[in-house]
């Protein structure tokens, strides 16, 4: 598989219509942050410093930090309920023994 390479700087990786087209697809089935607003063909580097593209970069920018904060905070919550039972199992074997 090749990777496609930034029209502007022809170094980094771009974005395709595909995997574009891919992240819209798997942010609807799984309620995830929408693509960049960026056009295919370009990589992130050059997006921001495209005036025109970096306000729009901006608040997708927010809604991504957005989403992980959320993600981040569903992930620990089931770390702590994961945590939590095995101590009340113990709990509940200690008094067992009383």
């Amino acid at each position: 598989m090749t990777r496609a390479v930034c029209t502007r700087c022809k170094k980094r990786p771009a974005f395709t219509e595909e995997s574009l087209s891919r992240w819209r697809t798997r942010a609807l089935e799984s309620e995830g942050p929408p693509p960049p607003p960026i056009p295919p063909g370009i990589c992130l580097r050059c997006a921001k410093d495209d005036p025109d593209l970096k306000e729009p970069l901006s608040e997708w920018m927010k809604q991504l930090v957005a989403w992980a904060e959320r993600k981040q905070g569903e992930l620990i919550g089931q770390v702590r309920e994961l945590v939590v039972r095995p101590l009340e199992a113990i709990d509940r074997f200690i008094d067992g023994l009383r």
